[in-house]
């Protein structure tokens, strides 16, 4: 499991499971995150290119215990 933190419009920071997303879609100039089994997320992103870029980019976080 690969965990990466992403900005979003009403949630603050999250933590994303990358294997759990299914699709990125741009609805009125923001890309929502798509996860399995979970309703959109509207992040920051205005484009698709740049998500996907990022989201293949970005640093793994790692959760360990007394966080």
């Amino acid at each position: 499991m690969r965990l990466i933190s992403i900005d979003t419009k009403c949630l603050g920071t999250i933590a994303v499971n990358v294997d759990n997303i299914t699709s990125l879609q741009v609805g009125d100039g923001i890309v929502y995150l798509y996860l399995s089994g979970d309703n959109p997320i509207a992040t920051h992103f205005t484009d698709i290119k740049h998500a996907a870029d990022y989201i293949q980019r970005a640093s793994s976080i790692s959760l360990t215990q007394g966080e």
